[in-house]
Parts: C-alpha cells; structure tokens; sequence
C-alpha cells in the first residue's frame, strides 16, 4: 500500500531539517556527529523516495563512506583483522 502524500511531505521535511542540522554541528562538533544526523537525513530522504538525495549524500567526498556504511548496518569503528 502506498504512503499518503502528507507522511512524504513529513519525511522530506525531516530530512532537509536533519541535514541542516548535521550542518551546523559540522562547525562545532566532531564528525561521528555530523556522520549520525546525515545518516539519519538520508533514510528520511529514502523513506521519502528521493534516491538522488541518498546518492548525493552517499557520493560526498569526506563523509559519503561513512554514511553509506551506517546506511547498510556497518558501524564499525575500527579495523579487523580476522
């Protein structure tokens, strides 16, 4: 059953708010901050149908690995070696 068009307007508007705000804590805070609220903006974008923006925030070049890692369950913060 497809979503009603509100609870779309809902997600995008969450996910441009949640965007705006990995941006602003981007100037004071470290990046695993930045990293968690535009992983979050992202599935917002993606529960809102907005594949480009996913792919866009996915593609960046300094923080686009760690989203799509997060995205994907991989939260690993180290490296293993077994």
């Amino acid at each position: 059953m497809p979503r009603p068009p509100i609870a779309l307007l809902v997600d995008r508007l969450e996910a441009w708010t949640l965007l705006a705000l990995g941006l602003a804590a981007g100037i004071v805070l470290p990046h695993p901050v930045t990293t968690v609220l535009w992983t979050a903006a992202a599935r917002a974008f993606e529960r809102a149908g907005d594949v480009g923006m996913v792919a866009r925030l996915t593609s960046l070049t300094k923080f686009g690995g760690r989203i799509d890692a997060r995205l994907h369950g991989d939260t690993l913060g180290h490296l293993r070696f077994a």
